[in-house]
């Protein structure tokens, strides 16, 4: 018989060969360079709201979930739980367990009998980083000496740290960050008691107690009782009700589980190359669902108006992060082709570009908020503009015909535009136009090309932030970025005042919803009803809303105003109120050069004194094309036969106020249906010198046909400016080559502040008289 307290020649030579086998990659191994813990670590891509809810989880490129997390964002419980049940001696060894290697080694080698796990976590790490094979003897001691040199160049937390990141949790689920947002939907840090016991167990076998399975979940639940009495063994709990619960059965997720929010948005993270790791972005999740309600709602509604599809962009405008994107109604409708990204895709905006027109005009100089603009018939070469309603109202201030989106005015003023025209500014906020101008022509302003719904975002933005094109921002902590001053901070004020002045829509179900929060708005219809927009600032957000068809299919009723606007506006009432930001957006800054002046209703000038009735009116000193209205003119009839005198001689006469209008604007009216009020005819003839009993002004000061010389100091550049006038001048207005200065009472000086040049100074006073003068400056 074999003496058994006896080792036998054969299990000497085996000690023997282990020893060498051991010792030789050993002494190797630590004469090796550091090694790279996480070379060749494949991350998924976990993208996260602004509140910290994950948006969804995308597979590595090895089609598995992986996750990489520092040891100190793991809940402790499941660090301690961890080396409860696995290595209870990991922070005393260095590396490999020497009393339960012997206890493993003498029973099932020396004594042949069931195998016993001696793996530390370093020997684990070492199997899952090098990729052993550790079914053998030689992949044992292989994995025990990749151990020993893991310990050789790296912490204790280091090992740990990169063991949660590798260790298998069932399926093709690795690393203890991606189990927990997969199992749990939550972060590693945020696990409680229970579910770390859960989690610790699960690499011993990941295959027999993954929960993915029932079977995988009973035995994963057995397995967790167990490290639970160990658990209460070594961190005993005074309250009982509180061991008990960690008894309790817990609720798995599954991978169908996982959150899978805003589809569109996370696709174009990954197309600019957020793909491995975690992102924190700037999408509000709450914000996003209850606008994905939203338009559900709405299209479910009008379904019988054939209205199927929409997307919607909104952005925090102070800060150009995006707050929801919406690509398409339903991403897995493919019926709608839903996983088109409606967002970035190109299509015609229709209307919605004429503010930016104005907005350039009004900077320009060649309109105020007030001016009047014909609507009128009009050719430019082969190109006759007409208007959606196939009408023309004739003459229409700018506020008016922006908001009601006429299409005359509008090509008027994009054609009026210079340095830079209307194209080249487009280019400058890198709005995508691929042919040369002459391939848009005219027609651009009304839609003629193409851009996405991203690039109309951040162009009204602009208007609310003082002219600024900004790009967008994805993150939750937004990046400092370059802003580029595309309009003047007047400009861009005027154009959204004007656009506040848009009338919301009224139905039904709006009285309800629509509260009295301002919102400047503008509506866009594409050719042949194709897309029907809505665009609007309100406080500090930015919403744009499309309606339309990804196949390009026409529609009678994608119309921007009665499709897009009723579900622009009850999209913005889901959004919280900021009274304060509304106030900021629609408030003139003290910095702007603007002023609020009274103008004549009727002509958007200046009143003369028989103008009837006057509203405040916005210009830009210096910039605005604005001078005194006469339009009103007091005219001298007989009392007694009614027509027109040619002197005023009371009291046989009477002073009576008409409109005289420019011939082009009196046409126009006429053309329009509107019937103007003409003064009756003269009933005598007049002589040619018959002028109104008025006196013309004359310049004081300064002098003709001198030069003024500019001094260093600010008081020496300011230039005085007087004039004489009739007597009953009431009101007179100063003006340098058509820059507007300023309005003074007869006697009152007005001073410029002077540069150098050749300038035409002119002043002009409400009777309609009018002196001019050269003057030299330097």
């Amino acid at each position: 018989m074999i003496d058994k307290r006896r080792l036998s020649v054969w299990q000497w030579r085996v000690l023997a060969a282990a020893g060498v086998f051991l010792l030789l990659p050993l002494l190797m191994l630590i004469l090796s360079p550091k090694p790279t813990l996480y070379s060749g670590y494949q991350q998924s891509s976990a993208y996260f709201s602004a509140e910290g809810e994950l948006l969804s989880l995308r597979l590595a490129g090895d089609q598995r979930y992986r996750l990489r997390v520092p040891l100190a964002d793991i809940a402790p419980a499941l660090q301690k739980a961890t080396l409860l049940y696995e290595d209870r001696q990991f922070y005393r060894h260095f590396g490999v367990d020497l009393s339960a290697v012997g206890r493993a080694f003498w029973q099932g080698v020396i004594k042949g009998g069931r195998r016993q796990g001696a793996s530390t976590l370093s020997m684990q790490l070492a199997r899952l980083h090098f990729k052993l094979n550790t079914s053998t003897m030689g992949g044992k001691l292989q994995q025990l000496v990749y151990a020993l040199y893991l310990e050789r160049h790296f912490s204790k937390d280091d090992i740990l740290e990169a063991y949660f990141n590798y260790a298998p949790y069932g399926g093709n689920i690795e690393g203890v960050a991606a189990a927990s947002l997969i199992y749990f939907g939550k972060e590693a840090s945020r696990l409680t008691v229970a579910e770390a016991l859960a989690l610790s167990v699960i690499p011993q076998n990941p295959n027999q107690r993954s929960p993915l399975s029932t079977a995988g979940e009973q035995q994963l639940e057995l397995a967790r009782q167990r490290l639970v009495t160990l658990w209460l063994q070594q961190y005993p709990l005074a309250d009982q009700s509180m061991a008990q619960r960690l008894s309790l059965p817990l609720q798995f997720n599954n991978r169908a589980d996982l959150a899978y929010d805003a589809p569109h948005f996370i696709n174009q993270l990954q197309v600019q190359g957020l793909t491995e790791g975690r992102f924190y972005t700037s999408l509000q999740q709450k914000t996003q669902q209850q606008i994905q309600r939203g338009v559900a709602g709405y299209l479910r509604r009008n379904s019988d108006k054939g209205f199927t599809n929409a997307s919607v962009l909104l952005v925090k405008r102070s800060t150009m992060q995006i707050q929801a994107w919406l690509g398409s109604a339903d991403f897995y409708n493919t019926a709608i082709s839903g996983q088109v990204d409606g967002v970035t895709a190109l299509r015609s905006p229709g209307s919605a570009l004429k503010p930016f027109v104005y907005a350039l005009a009004l900077q320009q100089g060649v309109i105020h908020p007030q001016s009047l603009l014909n609507d009128l018939p009009r050719r430019y070469g082969s190109f006759n503009p007409e208007n959606f309603d196939r009408r023309f109202v004739g003459p229409v201030n700018a506020t008016e015909a922006l908001i009601k989106s006429r299409n005359v005015p509008a090509v008027q003023l994009q054609a009026s535009l210079t340095k830079p025209d209307f194209y080249h500014w487009l280019k400058q906020a890198q709005v995508p136009l691929q042919y040369k101008p002459e391939h848009y022509g005219l027609a651009l302003v009304l839609g003629g090309m193409e851009l996405s719904m991203q690039h109309l975002v951040q162009l009204y933005a602009m208007l609310g932030n003082g002219g600024n094109w900004q790009t967008m921002q994805w993150q939750a902590q937004p990046v400092t970025a370059a802003t580029q001053a595309l309009l003047s901070p007047e400009a861009a004020f005027l154009t959204l005042d004007m656009l506040r002045q848009h009338t919301k829509p009224q139905t039904a179900l709006l009285t309800e919803l629509i509260d009295t929060a301002p919102v400047a708005w503008k509506t866009g219809t594409s050719y042949a009803f194709r897309d029907a927009w809505a665009i609007g600032l309100s406080g500090d957000y930015v919403l744009a809303v499309w309606l339309g068809n990804f196949d390009g299919s026409s529609n009678p009723n994608l119309v921007g105003r009665a499709a897009a606007g009723p579900l622009l506006f009850e999209l913005l009432a889901l959004l919280p109120r900021d009274v304060a930001a509304e106030k900021q957006l629609f408030t003139a800054d003290n910095s702007l050069n603007l002023k609020q002046i009274a103008l004549c209703s009727r002509s958007g000038e200046l009143p003369n004194k028989y103008c009837p009735q006057t509203q405040p009116g916005w210009f830009i000193p210096g910039v605005s094309p604005i001078s005194v209205s006469n339009v009103h003119r007091a005219v001298p009839i007989y009392v007694d036969t009614g027509l027109r005198a040619c002197r005023h001689s009371p009291p046989q006469t009477e002073l009576k106020v008409f409109e005289f209008w420019p011939s082009d604007i009196a046409e126009a009216y006429q053309q329009a249906g509107i019937l103007l009020t003409l003064p009756p005819p003269y009933q005598d003839a007049c002589g040619s010198g018959v002028l109104l009993s008025q006196q013309a002004p004359q310049i004081r000061s300064p002098q003709p046909g001198l030069t003024y010389q500019l001094g260093k100091h600010a008081d020496q550049q300011k230039i005085a400016l007087q004039a004489s006038f009739d007597g009953a001048v009431t009101q007179v207005h100063w003006f340098i080559d058509n820059r507007y200065l300023g309005v003074a009472a007869p006697g009152e000086t007005v001073f410029w502040h002077g540069e150098a040049g050749e300038f035409q100074l002119r002043v002009v006073d409400d009777l309609g008289g009018v002196a001019t003068q050269r003057l030299q400056v330097q």
